[in-house]
Parts: C-alpha cells; structure tokens; sequence
C-alpha cells in the first residue's frame, strides 16, 4: 500500500481536478483536501470491510456495468449520426444502467444483511467471536482446589 496508495490517488485527484476544475488555475490547498480525502476514504474503507468479496462485487457492479454495456453504447452515440443503430445503443444504455441499479442495489442490501459482524465489534454487540478456549485439566483442578 506504500507505494500502490499514491499511484491510485494521482490518477482519482487528476480525473477528479480535470472533472471539476478544469478550468481553474492549481491550487495547492485544493490539491491536498483531495488527497487527504481519497486517502480517509480508502482507510475508512479498509477498516469497516472484513469481507473483501463484498468490496469486489460492489466494485463489479458498478464498473463492469458501465465498462461493458454504458460506456461503449454512448462512445458510438455521440460519435455516429442518427439511424436505427443509435436507438439500439440507447436500449443498450437503458439495459446497462438498469443492471447496474439492480445490482449495486443487491450489493448494498447484501453489505446491510450480512449475519457475521466484524470481528472488532463481536464484543459490542454481545456476540460471540467464535474462538473457543479449552483449559487444560490441571489448571481447572487448581482453580477448584
């Protein structure tokens, strides 16, 4: 994470500044509240995640829905004139979007239902973490005695 950390967070801060700022000059204070927030969002997100298969199926959800079925479909819309192709690249659109709401969706109430808590909270919610402890029979019988 040392390293990796600061190769994602350029490339989410210059997407993000080139999205929103694209035409203000670079400002430093600005540059590092991005930072700092991408870097808070990805500790937060480490520290309330135990079950990384969730994190992968919110991520497909999202990204492999508009990698496969949004983005191509819009690419050809604005880039072609209009005859029957373009209505099938917006159906195309309609269905990627409607998979991608359904399964983020899905995704969520997955995350919001999950049975096993995470193993820091076991001992605030009353539950068990599952870890079972056998005392050997001479330090019970010393106990007793």
């Amino acid at each position: 994470m040392l390293t990796t950390m600061p190769l994602e967070a350029f490339v989410c801060r210059e997407v993000m500044t080139n999205l929103f700022f694209a035409t203000k000059p670079f400002n430093l204070i600005r540059h590092c509240l991005l930072t700092t927030g991408l870097v808070l969002a990805a500790v937060a997100l480490a520290t309330l995640t135990c079950d990384l298969g969730v994190v992968f199926e919110l991520i497909g959800a999202t990204s492999a829905c508009a990698l496969a079925y949004i983005f191509p479909p819009l690419c050809f819309i604005k880039l072609s004139t209009r005859s029957w192709k373009t209505s099938a690249a917006v159906a195309c659109v309609i269905f990627g979007s409607g998979v991608l709401l359904i399964s983020t969706v899905l995704s969520i109430v997955k995350i919001m239902n999950r049975k096993t808590p995470h193993p820091s909270l076991a001992h605030q919610q009353g539950t068990d973490s599952g870890v079972q402890m056998t005392v050997p029979s001479a330090v019970a019988d010393s106990t007793n005695a």
